[in-house]
Protein backbone atom coordinates (compact mmCIF):
# COMPACT_ATOMS: atom_id res chain seq x y z
CA UNK A 1 0.00 0.00 0.00
CA UNK A 2 1.26 3.49 -0.74
CA UNK A 3 2.60 5.58 2.08
CA UNK A 4 2.44 9.33 2.43
CA UNK A 5 5.77 11.11 2.30
CA UNK A 6 6.94 12.78 5.48
CA UNK A 7 6.69 16.17 3.76
CA UNK A 8 2.90 15.73 3.51
CA UNK A 9 2.60 15.69 7.30
CA UNK A 10 1.78 18.83 9.25
CA UNK A 11 4.47 19.09 11.94
CA UNK A 12 3.73 21.25 14.99
CA UNK A 13 5.88 22.05 18.00
CA UNK A 14 9.44 20.71 18.13
CA UNK A 15 10.09 19.88 14.45
CA UNK A 16 13.07 17.61 15.20
CA UNK A 17 10.93 15.51 17.55
CA UNK A 18 8.01 15.52 15.10
CA UNK A 19 10.28 14.28 12.30
CA UNK A 20 11.60 11.54 14.63
CA UNK A 21 8.01 10.44 15.26
CA UNK A 22 7.26 10.47 11.51
CA UNK A 23 10.34 8.29 10.96
CA UNK A 24 9.25 5.94 13.76
CA UNK A 25 5.79 5.68 12.15
CA UNK A 26 7.35 4.86 8.77
CA UNK A 27 9.48 2.18 10.45
CA UNK A 28 6.41 0.80 12.24
CA UNK A 29 4.52 0.62 8.92
CA UNK A 30 7.48 -1.17 7.32
CA UNK A 31 7.58 -3.61 10.25
CA UNK A 32 3.89 -4.37 9.79
CA UNK A 33 4.47 -4.96 6.09
CA UNK A 34 7.41 -7.31 6.71
CA UNK A 35 5.80 -8.98 9.78
CA UNK A 36 8.80 -7.95 11.91
CA UNK A 37 7.38 -8.45 15.41
CA UNK A 38 10.69 -7.55 17.08
CA UNK A 39 10.71 -4.20 15.28
CA UNK A 40 7.04 -3.58 16.12
CA UNK A 41 7.93 -4.20 19.79
CA UNK A 42 10.62 -1.50 19.71
CA UNK A 43 7.97 1.12 18.93
CA UNK A 44 5.56 0.30 21.78
CA UNK A 45 5.66 1.19 25.45
CA UNK A 46 5.34 -1.80 27.75
CA UNK A 47 1.76 -0.84 28.63
CA UNK A 48 0.72 0.38 25.14
CA UNK A 49 -3.03 0.37 24.46
CA UNK A 50 -4.70 -0.26 21.10
CA UNK A 51 -8.37 0.49 20.58
CA UNK A 52 -9.39 -1.34 17.36
CA UNK A 53 -11.56 0.37 14.77
CA UNK A 54 -14.30 -2.23 14.80
CA UNK A 55 -15.92 -4.55 17.32
CA UNK A 56 -12.62 -6.18 18.35
CA UNK A 57 -11.54 -6.00 21.97
CA UNK A 58 -9.19 -3.47 23.50
CA UNK A 59 -5.58 -4.70 23.44
CA UNK A 60 -3.52 -3.66 26.46
CA UNK A 61 0.24 -4.12 26.74
CA UNK A 62 3.12 -4.66 24.33
CA UNK A 63 3.05 -8.45 24.80
CA UNK A 64 -0.68 -8.64 24.08
CA UNK A 65 -0.26 -6.53 20.94
CA UNK A 66 2.57 -8.73 19.69
CA UNK A 67 0.44 -11.82 20.33
CA UNK A 68 -2.44 -10.21 18.41
CA UNK A 69 -0.19 -9.29 15.47
CA UNK A 70 1.31 -12.80 15.38
CA UNK A 71 -2.19 -14.27 15.28
CA UNK A 72 -3.36 -11.86 12.56
CA UNK A 73 -0.27 -12.55 10.43
CA UNK A 74 -0.72 -16.32 10.72
CA UNK A 75 -4.48 -16.30 10.05
CA UNK A 76 -4.40 -13.75 7.22
CA UNK A 77 -1.13 -14.13 5.29
CA UNK A 78 -1.96 -11.28 2.89
CA UNK A 79 -3.07 -8.78 5.55
CA UNK A 80 -1.82 -5.23 5.18
CA UNK A 81 -2.22 -2.32 7.57
CA UNK A 82 -0.86 1.18 6.98
CA UNK A 83 -1.17 4.27 9.12
CA UNK A 84 -0.69 7.53 7.19
CA UNK A 85 -0.03 10.46 9.50
CA UNK A 86 -1.52 13.81 8.54
CA UNK A 87 -0.50 15.79 11.63
CA UNK A 88 2.07 15.32 14.39
CA UNK A 89 2.04 17.78 17.26
CA UNK A 90 4.72 17.70 19.96
CA UNK A 91 3.78 19.21 23.33
CA UNK A 92 5.77 22.06 24.84
CA UNK A 93 7.73 19.88 27.27
CA UNK A 94 8.57 17.53 24.34
CA UNK A 95 7.70 14.38 26.31
CA UNK A 96 4.33 13.73 24.64
CA UNK A 97 3.04 14.03 21.12
CA UNK A 98 -0.21 13.52 19.25
CA UNK A 99 -0.44 11.98 15.80
CA UNK A 100 -3.61 11.95 13.72
CA UNK A 101 -4.15 10.44 10.32
CA UNK A 102 -5.84 7.85 8.17
CA UNK A 103 -5.41 4.09 8.20
CA UNK A 104 -6.06 1.30 5.72
CA UNK A 105 -6.44 -2.40 6.29
CA UNK A 106 -6.71 -5.03 3.58
CA UNK A 107 -6.86 -8.83 3.49
CA UNK A 108 -8.73 -11.66 1.82
CA UNK A 109 -10.79 -14.39 3.34
CA UNK A 110 -13.13 -17.01 1.89
CA UNK A 111 -12.57 -15.58 -1.59
CA UNK A 112 -13.54 -12.07 -0.51
CA UNK A 113 -11.31 -9.03 -0.77
CA UNK A 114 -11.74 -7.03 2.45
CA UNK A 115 -10.87 -3.33 2.67
CA UNK A 116 -11.29 -1.15 5.76
CA UNK A 117 -10.32 2.51 6.07
CA UNK A 118 -10.66 5.11 8.75
CA UNK A 119 -9.10 7.67 11.04
CA UNK A 120 -6.71 7.16 13.92
CA UNK A 121 -5.12 8.98 16.83
CA UNK A 122 -1.81 7.98 18.39
CA UNK A 123 -0.30 9.18 21.66
CA UNK A 124 3.50 9.10 21.64
CA UNK A 125 5.79 9.35 24.68
CA UNK A 126 9.50 10.11 24.69
CA UNK A 127 11.18 7.42 26.83
CA UNK A 128 14.92 7.74 27.36
CA UNK A 129 15.27 9.68 24.10
CA UNK A 130 13.11 7.36 21.97
CA UNK A 131 9.58 8.09 20.80
CA UNK A 132 7.24 5.19 21.61
CA UNK A 133 3.55 4.59 20.96
CA UNK A 134 1.64 4.67 24.24
CA UNK A 135 -1.86 4.47 22.79
CA UNK A 136 -3.62 4.21 19.43
CA UNK A 137 -7.34 4.58 18.77
CA UNK A 138 -8.83 3.63 15.41
CA UNK A 139 -12.24 4.46 13.97
CA UNK A 140 -13.43 2.43 10.98
CA UNK A 141 -15.14 4.80 8.56
CA UNK A 142 -15.61 2.55 5.52
CA UNK A 143 -15.78 -1.20 4.90
CA UNK A 144 -15.74 -3.03 1.57
CA UNK A 145 -16.18 -6.74 1.14
CA UNK A 146 -16.66 -7.60 4.81
CA UNK A 147 -19.55 -7.72 7.18
CA UNK A 148 -20.96 -4.33 8.10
Amino acid sequence: MARSSKSDIQLLGDKVAARAIAAARADFNAALESRALKVIATHLTEDAVLVPGDEAQLITGRAAQLDAWASIFSQMPDVSYVRTPLRIEVCEDTHLAAETGRWKGAWSTDGLSIRYTGRYFAKWRCVEGSWLIEAETFVTMKRKGGAA
